[in-house]
C-alpha cells in the first residue's frame, strides 16, 4: 500500500527513478539494434555505446553517459579515434573518459591527423612506435612529419627499410632530418634492391651506414643497371658471383655485360645453367662467347624440359661441353616433347652427339 502511494506520487517518483538503472526511452533502439553487434563490444549493453560511436553520434554518446556511465572505459575513446570521429573524441574527453595508446596508434594508422593532434595536445596516454611505423608504411607524409616533430616514440628499423624499399625519398629525408634511430646498411640494400637510384644516392651522400654486397647483388638480380653502375662507381662494397648469376637467370643481358666489363667477381656455372632453363638465348650466347665458366649437364636438360628449342639448338650446334644429347633426347621422348625430339634428332645435332660420344 505504501509503495503504491509513493509510486503514484508525481513529486516523489521522478526523484526515485533518477537513481535507478535504465536508459532513456529514445535510446532503447541502440540497445536492441543488431547492425553493429559484435563489431567491437560483445555484450549487448556496451555494443549500444560502440554503435553510437561508430555512427558518429556525439549527442547520443553524451546521453548514454548519463544513463550508463559504467560502460565508459578506455575502449570507447580508442574506438572513436580509430573511426576518426574527433567530435566524439572531444565529448568523451570532456566527460572525463580515458583512453590507451591504441587511440593515437589507430588514428595515425588511418591517417586522421586532427585526432592525433587532439590526443597529443589534450591527452597524456601517447602512442607507441606503431603510430609512426604505420604512417611510414602507408606513405602518410603529413602524419609522419607531425609524429616526428611532436612525439618521441620513434619507429622500427623495419619501417625505415620499408620506406627505402618503396623509394619514398621525402619520407626518408624526414627521418634523416629528425635523427630517427633505425638506419643501417640494410637501408641502402633495400633501396638498391628496389631500384631507387635517388634514394641510394641520398643515403650515400648523407648517411654513414653504407651498404653490403646485397645492394649490388639485389640490384643486378632485378635488372636495375643504373643502380648497379652507381654502386660500382661510388661505393666499395662490391658484389659476389650472385650478381651475374642472378642477372643471367632473369635475362638481364645489359647487367651481365656491365658486370663482365667492369667487375672481377665473375659468375659460376649457375649463370648459363639458369639462363638456359629460363630460355634467355641472348644471355646464353653472351656467356658462352665471353665467359669461361661454362655450364653443367643441367643446362641442356633444363632447356629441353622447359621447351626452349632455340636454346637447345644453340647448345648442340656450339658443341657446348657437358651437354649430353642422348640423355636430352631420352628426356624429350619420355615427356612426349615432339618438337624437342625433332630438334635433337636433326642431322646437325646427330653429328654433334656422335662427336661428343667419340
Amino acid at each position: 500500500m505504501a509503495a503504491h502511494v509513493v509510486c503514484s506520487s508525481q513529486d516523489l517518483l521522478p526523484l526515485i527513478l533518477q537513481y535507478q538503472g535504465g536508459v532513456f526511452e529514445d535510446l532503447l533502439p541502440y540497445f536492441h539494434a543488431r547492425y553493429y553487434r559484435g563489431f567491437y563490444a560483445k555484450d549487448g549493453a556496451k555494443s549500444a555505446l560502440h554503435m553510437a560511436i561508430a555512427r558518429k553520434k556525439p549527442e547520443i554518446v553524451a546521453r548514454l553517459f548519463r544513463c550508463v556511465p559504467h560502460l565508459f572505459n578506455s575502449d570507447a575513446m580508442d574506438l572513436a579515434a580509430s573511426f576518426g570521429h574527433l567530435d566524439v573524441v572531444r565529448v568523451l574527453h570532456d566527460l572525463g573518459c580515458c583512453c590507451t595508446t591504441s587511440a593515437m596508434d589507430a588514428a595515425a594508422q588511418a591517417g586522421f591527423l586532427d585526432v592525433v593532434e587532439f590526443l597529443h595536445i589534450h591527452r597524456t596516454e601517447g602512442c607507441t612506435r606503431f603510430a609512426l611505423n604505420t604512417a611510414l608504411r602507408d606513405g602518410h607524409l603529413e602524419m609522419a612529419a607531425y609524429l616526428l616533430r611532436h612525439r618521441h616514440e620513434g619507429c622500427s628499423a623495419e619501417a625505415i627499410d620499408h620506406v627505402a624499399w618503396h623509394g619514398q625519398l621525402r619520407l626518408l629525408q624526414l627521418l634523416h632530418e629528425h635523427d630517427a634511430v633505425g638506419f643501417s646498411h640494410r637501408t641502402m640494400d633495400f633501396a638498391a634492391g628496389g631500384g631507387h637510384l635517388s634514394v641510394v644516392a641520398f643515403l650515400h651522400e648523407h648517411r654513414d651506414e653504407g651498404c653490403s654486397v646485397d645492394a649490388m647483388n639485389d640490384a643486378a638480380r632485378r635488372g636495375y643497371l643504373p643502380v648497379v653502375a652507381f654502386l660500382h662507381e661510388m661505393r666499395s662494397e662490391g658484389c659476389t658471383t650472385d650478381a651475374m648469376d642472378d642477372a643471367a637467370s632473369n635475362g638481364h643481358l645489359d647487367v651481365v655485360r656491365f658486370l663482365h666489363s667492369h667487375r672481377d667477381e665473375g659468375c659460376t656455372t649457375d649463370a648459363m645453367d639458369l639462363a638456359c632453363r629460363h630460355g634467355f638465348l641472348d644471355v646464353v650466347v653472351f656467356l658462352h662467347t665471353y665467359r669461361r665458366e661454362g655450364c653443367t649437364a643441367n643446362a641442356l636438360l633444363d632447356a629441353v624440359a622447359h621447351g626452349h628449342t632455340d636454346v637447345v639448338g644453340y647448345l648442340c650446334q656450339q658443341r657446348v661441353p657437358h651437354c649430353n644429347v642422348p640423355a636430352a633426347l631420352d628426356l624429350a621422348k619420355d615427356r612426349g616433347l615432339h618438337a624437342m625430339v625433332a630438334c635433337l634428332s636433326s642431322p646437325k645435332t646427330a653429328v654433334v652427339a656422335a662427336r661428343a660420344a667419340s
